[in-house]
């Protein structure tokens, strides 16, 4: 499709295979094969839509998820949230305007986190590892890996490499997709469109959005014991340890 600055399912799903095929970095000493963590974050980006200096930060001035973000306990930490998320919470700030975000995490995104949490998490360590000094160089030689073609720019009329904020675009598509005008709230947009004014309460809009939103079939082989195989012949992926 020209022009499209979104990621389809199918490329989502080929991104997270591709994960397992992504090589130790120089000088790697995380707990975990690097990988794990990518698909993770993918699953984070997909949900929420976040900034990329919200889960790898690049300049001291992003404060990245860490492990006090992340609540277990179905009541929200945000007195004002009457929901309550079986799965638990996530807390986050946006980088360009530090607005604070308080979202319930679906049964995918509690699944990939509690795949990433030590045995004694230190509270103020980061949740994501293996985004280096560059996070987008990286996605870009994932995107290579799982055989995605560059996005074509229908105003300079070139190819042009997709970036991590192409998925926060990927979020907003396929949230309005789901529960219309929910990406307004769920990215924190500022609007004053009237059709979204007559939304009373925002936040029930991005919890039901959240907890309802069809995942990319990759995302949920976690949930079914699959995690680590092929979904074509089932052989074990060579990180999937």
């Amino acid at each position: 499709m020209a022009g499209r600055h979104y990621l389809t399912k199918p490329e989502i799903n080929a991104l997270y295979f591709a994960t397992y095929k992504m090589e130790r970095p120089r000088g790697w000493d995380g707990p975990l094969p690097v990988g794990r963590y990518w698909r993770a974050a993918l699953v984070v980006f997909f949900n929420y839509g976040v900034d990329t200096g919200t889960v790898w930060p690049s300049t001291p001035a992003h404060e990245p998820i860490l492990w006090r973000h992340v609540i277990w306990d179905r009541q929200s930490p945000d007195r004002q949230a009457k929901e309550q998320s079986p799965w638990g919470w996530l807390f986050y700030r946006r980088v360009k305007t530090g607005k604070a975000f308080y979202r319930p995490m679906n049964r995918v995104v509690h699944a990939h986190l509690r795949g990433l949490m030590p045995d004694d998490p230190r509270p103020d360590a980061p949740v994501f590892l293996g985004g280096g000094a560059r996070p987008n160089a990286r996605f870009q030689l994932l995107c290579g890996l799982a055989g995605i073609k560059p996005r074509f720019d229908v105003e300079t009329g070139k190819e042009e490499p997709w970036e991590l904020k192409d998925l926060r675009k990927t979020c907003a598509t396929y949230h309005d997709e789901h529960v219309p005008e929910s990406s307004v709230e769920i990215l924190g947009h500022s609007v004053g469109g009237i059709t979204y004014r007559h939304y009373a309460h925002r936040a029930p809009l991005a919890f039901r959005a959240i907890m309802t939103l069809p995942q990319p079939s990759a995302f949920s082989t976690i949930l079914r014991g699959n995690d680590g195989e092929c979904p074509c012949c089932r052989r074990r992926f060579a990180d999937a340890a």
